[in-house]
């Protein structure tokens, strides 16, 4: 046998050692890749929803003719989407429809026909709120910026606590009212009853001897700024669509004066009479059958009203309670402009966000001589809402001017309480 040269050996050694090599380096490199894989965070598909930096809390400031109305604004974002809620302590109200394309957030309020767009640059935020007001849509700049508080980041140590029941003078005609505001430091709150109805939810602070107070709902935006001055306080409030100059106003200590939530009117007991449609073209008059003996609560309103939107609040679920008792309530809308179908869509997105279980039905507009013309003798409508109690005999017994909502306390359960003696007291009389 022929032997076999050394140095194929040694080549034959030095080929084997490197196969070795490479094949345990690759299955390392393999096994590494794969842990990796095992362990890394996925990367989330880009969507118009996910974009980052919208969570948390905004100050967003209304430019009004009188200054800057402030409120708080949270938004938050999970994986159900995008949500966010109106900051006016100590109300926190969800808005009715959000929508995120990029930067640009969109805060519909369709019961109201109004919406606030804005949009996101870092930390700062700009934009507008289309209203809807009298006059016709109303459109106000808005800017904004991260941040929780509401008039002044620093407010000055306040002159003294304004905490308690102030009566308050209001307008050219001097109508009076009742302010009950709550202090803890500097931040302020409260609610102001007028006689048109209270203002909903107020907040902002006394910085020294300045208070200013403001509410923004979606629609309804009031700012109310005053000056402490011995023991009285004097000032102006301002409304989105208002003059630089305001509506002056005047307050003090209110003692043991009081303002009753809704003014009582006993009208004579006469029959009252309409026919009107509801957004599926079927008419609804007292004279129907469902009304035949039973006890009435006719609702005068308008999907522009803040205050009907709060009295609605409570409406719903009493009528649906007491209706296997004979009552039966209407709802008569007073909307602004010629557009029946813009007025039919309102009163359709007012009902669905209350869930009211009665007919809402176009009655006109909310002129002195659109509802004289609706209601007759009982017209005008001088105070939006204004409730009708209609008695089983089919006469009108009762109706309440104005609504003192939620914001008030217990001008609201006193309100609350009034409508429900005069509705149970008209349930137990006999047809």
């Amino acid at each position: 046998m022929t032997g076999v040269p050394k140095s194929m050996h040694d080549a034959d050694a030095a080929r084997a050692t490197l196969a070795h090599w490479f094949w345990r380096g690759l299955t390392a490199l393999v096994f590494a890749g794969t842990l990796a894989m095992l362990f890394m965070r996925p990367v989330a598909a880009a969507t118009p929803t996910a974009t980052p930096g919208w969570a948390g809390t905004w100050r967003v400031a209304l430019a009004l003719p009188g200054g800057s109305l402030p409120f708080g604004l949270e938004v938050r974002q999970d994986k159900a989407g995008t949500t966010a809620y109106l900051l006016n302590a100590p109300e926190r109200a969800r808005v009715e429809r959000v929508s995120l394309a990029g930067d640009t957030l969109t805060l519909g309020w369709p019961s109201y026909g109004s919406e606030l767009v804005l949009t996101r640059s870092g930390d700062s935020l700009s934009g507008e709120a289309h209203l809807s007001r009298s006059s016709g849509p109303a459109t106000v700049a808005a800017s904004g910026v991260r941040g929780s508080w509401r008039f002044s980041p620093n407010p000055a140590a306040p002159a003294a606590n304004i905490g308690g029941k102030w009566l308050l003078r209001y307008g050219a005609k001097n109508d009076a009212g009742l302010a009950q505001l709550t202090q803890k430091g500097s931040s302020v709150s409260g609610s102001i009853q007028l006689p048109s109805g209270d203002v909903r939810y107020l907040a902002g602070e006394l910085s020294g001897n300045r208070l200013s107070l403001s509410t923004f709902d979606g629609n309804a935006a009031t700012l109310w700024i005053a000056t402490l001055d011995k023991g009285a306080l004097t000032g102006a409030q301002f409304t989105a669509t208002g003059s630089k100059t305001g509506t002056p106003w005047t307050a003090r200590p209110a003692g043991k004066d009081k303002v009753a939530p809704v003014v009582v009117e006993q009208p004579g007991g006469q029959r009252l009479a309409f026919s009107f449609p509801a957004s599926d073209g079927r008419k609804v008059s007292l004279s129907d059958a469902r009304y035949k003996g039973k006890v009435v609560v006719i609702t005068l309103g308008g999907a522009w009203c803040p205050n009907c939107h709060d009295e609605a609040i409570f409406m719903g679920p009493y009528a649906a309670r007491r209706q296997k008792e004979g009552l039966e309530v209407i709802g008569l809308h007073f909307e602004y402009g010629e557009d029946a179908t813009r007025a039919f869509r309102l009163i359709d997105n007012y009902k669905a966000r209350y869930k009211l279980p009665y007919p809402l039905l176009l009655a006109g507009q909310p002129t002195p001589e659109s509802t004289k013309a609706a209601l007759g003798a009982l017209g005008p409508v001088k105070v939006y809402p204004s409730t009708i109690f209609i008695g089983r005999d089919g006469r009108v017994r009762e109706v309440h001017v104005g609504w003192a909502g939620p914001a008030t306390g217990a001008l609201n359960a006193e309100a609350k309480r009034d409508f429900d003696a005069t509705v149970s007291r008209l349930l137990r009389e006999k047809a």
